[in-house]
């Protein structure tokens, strides 16, 4: 009687274990399936990000193009290439941006000895359109040039203000004006060392002039653009005078550091 009873335990305890060792399988195979679903999950959102959100697609009028594009270009009587650029956001401020370059473009580039072109950059959320023009309506051989820029905030898809580019870089426009001021005055200061004038005839005041800054307006055509994550601003100013000092300026001489 004892070894029945003993051998139903046993039995039972099989049956017992059988059951469990089918419960540890249906788990294995469970999260078998569920690591497969969660990759395939993660492949798909990775697709359509690439494709979609870290391009900017969703703001964009037309997908198949950068987010600032060359909308028209031909060479002026200089041989150099006009560019006109197409800010690509589906936006109303964008829209009215686009407009007002090809408007300007086609009253600037009425004279064909004229030059348009533009540079563009993403950083964050700040996409930064800069155009420099040169006009050599003067006749001179070395161009006037002024620049202008348009910041566009891509979460909202609408232009920053000034102020508000100022604001996200945590500076003030009297920072901006003492950049400006400290690079002018170290371009004086190279001047006289480079023998273009003599400190004693012509002083800093005199130089201010002759680069067509009056009463130490530093701010006056300043234009904001975002560079490689930091802020600069774009001055137009006068390179040239009866010292012939056009030959020390170049194309960056126009480039204000603001921020590191």
């Amino acid at each position: 009687m004892f070894d029945v009873v003993q051998k139903e335990s046993v039995q039972k305890r099989k049956k017992i274990r059988f059951r469990k060792n089918n419960s540890s399988f249906d788990g294995r195979k469970f999260l078998i399936w569920f690591g497969v679903l969660l990759l395939a999950a993660f492949l798909i959102w990775y697709f359509f990000y690439k494709n979609y959100y870290s391009n900017y697609n969703y703001i964009k009028e037309d997908s198949s193009q950068y987010l600032v594009y060359t909308a028209d270009t031909f060479t002026n009587r200089h041989n150099m290439h006009n560019e006109i650029p197409y800010i690509n956001i589906d936006s109303k401020d964008a829209k009215l941006v686009n407009q007002t370059i090809q408007t300007y473009a086609d009253s600037f580039l009425e004279n064909k000895n004229n030059l348009m072109v533009y540079d563009s950059q993403l950083n964050g959320k700040v996409l930064s359109v800069l155009l420099r023009m040169s006009d050599y309506s003067a006749g001179f051989s070395f161009p006037d040039v002024t620049f202008y820029t348009y910041n566009f905030n891509l979460n909202t898809q609408t232009l920053m203000s000034d102020d508000e580019l100022l604001s996200l870089f945590g500076v003030t426009k009297e920072d901006v004006r003492k950049k400006i001021e400290t690079q002018f005055k170290k371009y004086y200061q190279q001047e006289v060392n480079e023998g273009y004038f003599a400190a004693q005839e012509c002083n800093y005041d005199c130089f201010l002039s002759w680069r067509g800054i009056e009463n130490y307006d530093y701010l006056d055509s300043v234009h904001y653009y975002v560079k490689n994550g930091a802020l600069v601003a774009y001055r137009s100013f006068s390179i040239y005078s009866v010292y012939g000092e056009e030959e020390f300026y170049d194309n960056e001489s126009y480039l204000f550091s603001i921020t590191k």
